[in-house]
């Protein structure tokens, strides 16, 4: 399965502006349940939040009123996967970086979506519960082949 096909479409992520404070930030993530949210500055993805930098900012007592692009480390970290990648290729580019979030980008590096290693994780769950079958990247289960 390729990445595109499981991970979340940018329309749908959740964002912030730089703005915002760490307050909000947390905020947002409680009432959506999620781990991260993009930061945004003029409706271009500059980095990523999560719930790690949410306990940075708590151990080294930084105010809830703080803006979030004062505590954040900028582009220069930000890694991003392209959309046609496969799930093992992006296992092995989360785990090379210690990532646990990328923005997923398409052949002209527009962001298209967010994906989390948790994402991977469920796509390889679905790849063990399909066997004796194999899916294929449509996402569908067909027999395994045997000569």
């Amino acid at each position: 399965m390729l990445v595109s096909g499981f991970m979340v479409p940018f329309k749908d992520v959740l964002k912030c502006e730089a703005s915002s404070t760490v307050k909000e930030v947390l905020n947002l993530m409680m009432d959506w349940q999620v781990s991260s949210l993009v930061i945004v500055l003029e409706d271009k993805p500059t980095g990523i939040i999560t719930k790690t930098d949410m306990c940075w900012c708590y151990h080294n007592g930084i105010s809830l009123d703080t803006q979030i692009g004062d505590v954040m480390p900028w582009t220069a970290g930000m890694k991003t996967i392209q959309a046609t990648a496969g799930k093992d290729d992006a296992a092995k580019f989360f785990e090379k970086h210690s990532l646990h979030h990328a923005l997923v980008v398409d052949a002209n590096d527009k962001v298209v979506g967010l994906i989390s290693a948790l994402d991977i994780a469920k796509e390889v769950a679905k790849d063990a519960r399909a066997w004796p079958y194999n899916r294929h990247e449509d996402g569908k289960a067909h027999p395994i082949e045997t000569h």
